[in-house]
């Protein structure tokens, strides 16, 4: 078998795995960055925990259902590390942007919300 022969079937191989994976995954994932830029109240947030495991994760694959999201915010000069805790539904299949929204650039408390949720592309719920 020559080593064109080799790749070729490395790829049809690799391909058919893969398409086979696309299909069967459910999950969602958790991201702490902003989607909607424009908005001054919002910034982005470290996710420190999922269901009170940590996680060091920019991207935190997250199985579908309720969960409970422990996020911190950027410091703002002066005061300490502010976290927050968010509960969510989970939906099959969604990439969710998590932020902190403040009243003002300078003001410490936060509140945690989802500032967009996008679908996954090729990834249908229920298959």
């Amino acid at each position: 078998m020559s080593a064109r022969s080799k790749v070729a079937a490395f790829l049809v191989v690799s391909a058919s795995l893969l398409s086979g994976c696309a299909t069967t995954f459910q999950g969602s994932y958790l991201v702490g960055e902003r989607y909607h830029r424009a908005d001054a109240r919002t910034f982005p947030v470290i996710i420190l925990s999922v269901d009170g495991k940590d996680t060091t994760m920019r991207r935190v694959l997250v199985d579908p259902g309720e969960r409970v999201i422990r996020v911190q915010a950027p410091p703002v000069p002066g005061a300490p590390h502010e976290t927050a805790t968010l509960t969510l539904d989970v939906k099959p299949c969604f990439t969710y942007y998590i932020v902190a929204e403040r009243d003002n650039r300078i003001s410490a408390p936060f509140t945690p919300k989802v500032d967009y949720a996008e679908p996954i592309g090729g990834c249908k719920p229920g298959m």
